[in-house]
């Protein structure tokens, strides 16, 4: 029994065991001794660039604006502010809740928005928005139609006088048949108002062919006389009863020759 006692404790301090023990120490120093790498601190981001300056749109509002152009750290409450006091002029009788469209609001600086305080911000805010709308003024008038300019009238040719129902004219036969044969050259030279002047002169002194003339002239008018067919057919029945051949009568509706 002591023999085999004693052969347990020199199996126990044999050289092999003792490495086997020592073994897992020695590895645990060896991956102590392995410097985890340092942890690498992302960059810090570069401040957003806000605009100096904002063209108020259709729809925006003013804490929407000072969500765009929100300095770093600054709150939200303390952006409306800035922008409320820098612009007075943008807001409808200084309501804040009115912005005007089209105005173009200046932007505050950081130092000017962060001097005043997060909750002195707060507690102004709170005041400004619960104040009563302010009332909006009506839209203009539109603008007075303008008239246009009235045109003017068409010139209308000039009525030479009516023939008489019966003639009383001083002229001879003779003299009137010299003014129609003026009448005819003046109506060839174009000069229908003195050509007219004769014919009236020579148709009342009873010179049938003028009458027929006369006649002529009203049933179809000219630049110078207008077209009368009640006037044409009184000239017709004189020259007829002077015996003058009419080949054709007046053709308007309802009234004979």
């Amino acid at each position: 029994m002591a023999i085999s006692t004693a052969c347990f404790l020199q199996l126990s301090f044999l050289p092999g065991v003792e490495a086997q023990e020592k073994k897992p120490a020695a590895a645990r120093a060896a991956k102590s001794a392995i410097q985890k790498p340092a942890a690498v601190k992302p960059e810090a981001k570069p401040a957003a660039v806000v605009p100096s300056s904002y063209e108020v749109a259709k729809g925006d509002t003013l804490f929407r604006i000072a969500g765009k152009t929100r300095h770093q750290g600054v709150t939200l409450n303390q952006m409306v502010l800035g922008i409320y006091w820098a612009n007075p002029d943008a807001f409808l009788e200084g309501n804040i809740n009115q912005l005007l469209v089209g105005r173009t609001l200046t932007i505050p600086g950081r130092d000017a928005v962060a001097a005043l305080e997060p909750a002195e911000a707060t507690r102004q805010l709170r005041v400004l928005v619960a104040k009563p709308l302010a009332p909006v003024p009506p839209p203009p008038p539109p603008p007075a139609p303008v008239a246009p300019e009235p045109t003017p009238p068409k010139p209308q040719p000039e009525q030479p006088p009516k023939p008489a129902a019966r003639s009383q004219s001083s002229l001879t036969t003779q003299q009137a048949a010299e003014r129609f044969q003026e009448g005819q050259k003046l109506e060839q030279g174009g000069d229908m108002r003195a050509a007219m002047q004769a014919y009236l002169a020579a148709g009342e002194a009873g010179l049938g062919i003028a009458q027929k003339r006369l006649g002529d002239i009203y049933n179809t008018g000219n630049a110078v006389v207008a077209r009368d067919y009640e006037i044409a057919l009184r000239w017709y029945q004189k020259a007829r009863a002077q015996g003058i051949e009419i080949p054709k009568p007046i053709t308007k509706p309802g009234m004979k020759y």
